[in-house]
């Protein structure tokens, strides 16, 4: 039995039973698409490298192993969805998602099927998939329309797990002019042949990670042209290659932080996104940040991006990582965004990748300049 059937085969009993009439559903759906172009242009690496791309090259999305080599390619970026919702009655429905991307052979993947419980106006219990809520752009990060880059910044975005499956409690917060949220969560991941280290492992390794006693919470507040964001979550990690007859690691705790900003004033737009992840049971610690600023020009938007993410590795750590293994590289971009419509726009979006690992990952991704375009559309 896969994933899909599992969880539909647990929630869908829960919610026809607790519906008082099975037959007075109502239905709605919406979707989003994204058709993206882009290839690197130089790059300090060439030909094959070690996990199997052909660089120059750039990783755009680490979580389901996008990246760009230097012929043009729609793959990477380009994607599909479609989210459906069965309200019960007024309290109780069940959603679901579905995409299809082209850095996965467009083969479709559950993205989320929760239950949905609203106890009263401030409050709601879920239950099922959903996306992990690591960064600010964490739920929608599938939709392109949603955010002005053609892809979300590499630096702060893109993790071994990216959904889990477990409870979350949201709580809706108002504090004079200041509105908001507070949710809570908890579950576990296990994510099988893990697309994310295959770009540490190889295009045609098989690895598997896993998440477990995910425990944590996030605060969402907003006031006017103001909106910022604090998380704070902890969970057990394993992992193992499969290709290499790897058995499941020992289980090593790490903690996540982070923290976000968003200034939306007139014409202008400012963005900051912090991460800090603390891994010292395994390796070290990770920081990453990202910071942006732009201008609306009747329909279009003009948005420079900066962003850092480097590795703090342990002398003494258990996995036995040395500095040649370490990660560390900025990104600088700018992205010019026009309105197509109320529900599209078009993007073209140039990177600037400097990086300055240690030998392993420099010698296997290093430099690029990169060229990507999108259009999106929400429907």
């Amino acid at each position: 039995m896969n994933k899909l059937n599992r969880i539909t085969s647990i929630l869908l009993p829960i919610a026809l039973l607790s519906s008082p009439s099975v037959l007075a559903v109502d239905y709605s759906y919406s979707g989003f698409m994204t058709v993206g172009l882009g290839r690197v242009l130089s790059g300090s690496v060439s030909g094959q490298n070690e996990v199997g791309i052909d660089c120059p090259c750039m990783i755009t999305d680490y979580s389901q192993a996008a990246f760009y080599e230097d012929s043009w390619s729609l793959k990477p970026d380009s994607k599909v969805g479609l989210q459906g919702s069965v309200m019960f009655n007024e309290q109780l429905s069940l959603t679901g998602q579905v995409v299809s991307r082209g850095s996965r052979d467009f083969k479709l993947n559950l993205e989320w099927v929760y239950l949905s419980y609203q106890v009263n106006d401030n409050n709601t219990v879920q239950v099922g998939r959903k996306r992990l809520p690591l960064f600010y752009y964490s739920e929608q990060q599938d939709v392109g329309f949603t955010y002005p880059w053609v892809h979300l910044p590499g630096q702060t975005y893109g993790w071994e797990a990216v959904n889990y499956n477990g409870l979350n409690w949201s709580h809706n917060v108002q504090f004079g002019d200041w509105s908001g949220i507070v949710n809570v969560f908890g579950g576990s991941e296990t994510r099988k042949d893990s697309d994310y280290l295959k770009l540490y492992s190889g295009l045609d390794s098989e690895s598997d990670t896993k998440w477990s006693g995910i425990f944590g919470a996030e605060m969402v507040l907003s006031k006017d042209w103001f909106e910022g964001r604090l998380m704070v979550m902890q969970s057990d990690t394993q992992g193992r290659v499969v290709s290499d007859g790897e058995d499941w690691s020992e289980k090593a705790m790490q903690q996540i932080y982070g923290a976000s900003a968003l200034v939306d004033y007139n014409d202008y737009l400012l963005t900051a996104e912090l991460f800090y992840s603390d891994r010292t049971e395994s390796y070290g610690r990770d920081l990453a940040y990202t910071l942006s600023a732009g201008k609306r020009f009747d329909g279009y938007l003009v948005l420079f991006t900066h962003g850092l993410y480097q590795q703090k590795i342990y002398q003494d750590n258990p996995e036995e990582v040395t500095e040649t293994d370490r990660e560390k590289h900025r990104n600088t971009s700018i992205v010019v965004k026009f309105d197509v419509s109320a529900s599209s726009d078009f993007k073209v979006q140039f990177e600037h990748w400097q990086d300055y690992s240690g030998s392993w990952f420099k010698e296997n991704y290093g430099d690029a300049n990169t060229l990507s375009m999108a259009y999106n559309l929400v429907f």
